[in-house]
């Protein structure tokens, strides 16, 4: 198949890689189709000039405009070719390999683990050790869970139904306290054995919801999903939401549900059987930009009244979990400056600040407190955690544990909190 001739690069993330001046930066697929490349400067700025309206002439031209360099057509064309190849441009040939990834995947009876072996250890012996250090090191509970009090014994058990609990998304090795923190109350105060994971998408979905049928697979064994609750939420939702239940192949690279299941598999494998209800949540960024309340819109708003309505009738204790980080600031989320000590304790007031919205169960004040300021700390779970509040209208929540992981450059920061939430 011949090389676009107005190549299009696909949504993609390029973010600076390694020394600022030596200018390398990463080309990432977020979707899972496409590997992860570093690329020199002068390939950076071809990338960047790829918007599916200039020609190759155009790209030459433009390019030498910028960098004061020529650069052969026929370097370009190569160039574009190896792009093409490795599924990063929107062209023709992506097009036939995408509907080839979606048959394979749907024809796959579990979602297999995406991230094992990269983001956690694909051994399960190295991933139980991995995962019990969260809980031991410095900041974690202490205990695991199991081996302290479990499930009130001894009279300390919450007098209050712990219906959900706020947990971070960020990799392991920099937000595993919170981690543990919010799988600690999972334990100690629940005895669900269903949970509704709502987990942030980062990639586009067809509508604000998808919902998989799958069953996770994890290095420790397979998480199953309950699909009776699911046949319920559809039957609650009815047939203009059948897109919700279609929509699987966003699941199958995102990390926000795989590391809950993960952790529910850790600590309930083996002590209870557990199921779970996969349901990414997309971005509400639409709400922000526009001044509206997300219960405005119908999806939205039906949405939310159908999965609490299949939680009041299921007949079972159910627990639901957000996958939820906070704040993506510094050069690296596109801020103009280093991170100063002064900016990560404005930060953490911020961040104090929103999570004492959610503490009272206020969604509405939630949401409200990051479109009045346009979003401007690019809070990542602004819309799972909105959706778990307006769900489970809890009477009170408890901060557990809150964190920034700053890069040692100053280049970034993601702060994140494990909470817990009660009727």
């Amino acid at each position: 198949m011949s090389i676009p001739t107005n190549p299009r690069v696909r949504p993609l993330e390029m973010m600076p890689h390694g020394d600022p001046a030596e200018g390398h930066y990463v080309l990432r697929d977020p979707h899972g189709l496409a590997g992860t490349v570093v690329l020199p400067p002068y390939a950076a700025i071809l990338v960047s000039l790829m918007n599916g309206q200039r020609t190759l002439g155009d790209i030459r031209t433009e390019f030498q405009q910028t960098v004061g360099q020529s650069i052969p057509l026929i370097e370009i064309e190569n160039f574009v070719a190896q792009l093409d190849e490795n599924h990063f441009l929107d062209s023709e040939s992506f097009a036939a390999f995408q509907q080839a990834q979606l048959a394979d995947y749907l024809a796959l009876p579990v979602r297999p683990a995406a991230h094992a072996g990269g983001a956690y250890h694909g051994d399960p012996d190295g991933l139980r050790q991995q995962l019990s250090d969260l809980f031991t090191c410095e900041g974690g509970p202490g205990l695991l869970p199991w081996e302290g009090n479990v499930n009130g014994e001894n009279g300390t058990f919450s007098q209050s139904k712990l219906c959900g609990v706020m947990s971070p998304h960020i990799d392991f090795h920099r937000g595993g306290p919170a981690f543990a923190w919010a799988y600690d109350r999972i334990v100690t105060e629940s005895q669900a054995k269903l949970f509704v994971i709502l987990g942030t998408a980062h990639t586009p979905l067809q509508s604000f919801y998808s919902v998989s049928r799958k069953d996770y697979e994890t290095p420790l064994g397979t998480v199953p999903t309950d699909r009776k609750f699911i046949d319920a939420l559809a039957i609650q939702l009815g047939k203009n939401y059948s897109g919700v239940f279609q929509d699987e192949l966003p699941h199958r690279h995102e990390h926000s549900i795989e590391f809950q299941t993960l952790m529910l598999q850790f600590i309930l494998g083996g002590r209870r059987d557990f199921r779970v209800v996969p349901i990414l949540v997309g971005s509400f960024h639409p709400f922000v930009e526009h001044g509206r309340m997300p219960d405005e819109s119908p999806v939205v708003a039906e949405f939310i009244d159908g999965l609490r309505e299949s939680i009041r009738t299921y007949g079972e204790e159910v627990c639901v979990v957000a996958g939820v980080d906070m704040a993506h600031i510094g050069q690296q989320f596109g801020d103009e400056e280093l991170l100063a000590e002064e900016r990560l304790k404005d930060q953490w007031t911020d961040d104090q600040q929103l999570l004492a919205k959610a503490c009272v169960g206020d969604a509405d004040a939630w949401f409200m407190h990051v479109a009045k300021q346009e979003d401007a700390n690019r809070i990542c779970g602004l819309a799972p955690m909105y959706t778990m509040l307006k769900t489970i209208e809890p009477e009170r929540g408890e901060l557990l544990k809150y964190d920034q992981a700053v890069a040692p450059d100053g280049t970034s920061c993601v702060s994140f909190a494990a909470a817990a939430f009660y009727e």
